[in-house]
């Protein structure tokens, strides 16, 4: 995709693995690229042993990277909200 027609957007959740898995298992067909991190906290570049101990203040997120012309950021909002149930 073209730089100039993507979109990003970050979805917080307790484990960006099962998050990424979920976006990639029913929305891949439609265009979306995603990675995982952390975002928030105390330290500029923490790892996992830090961030599991609860005292960074970090959240585990997924970036989903799309093309609003294939998905709208509408959808992916509420798809996250819904994976919740699943």
């Amino acid at each position: 995709m073209p730089a100039s027609t993507v979109e990003k957007a970050t979805f917080a959740a307790g484990c960006f693995w099962g998050v990424e898995h979920i976006f990639n298992k029913h929305l891949k067909k439609d265009g979306i690229t995603t990675r995982v991190g952390y975002i928030g906290g105390d330290l500029a570049d923490p790892n996992y042993q830090q961030v599991k101990t609860g005292s960074t203040n970090h959240a585990e997120a997924c970036e989903v990277t799309f093309d609003p012309s294939k998905i709208s950021y509408e959808v992916l909002v509420e798809f996250f909200y819904k994976l919740h149930g699943m």
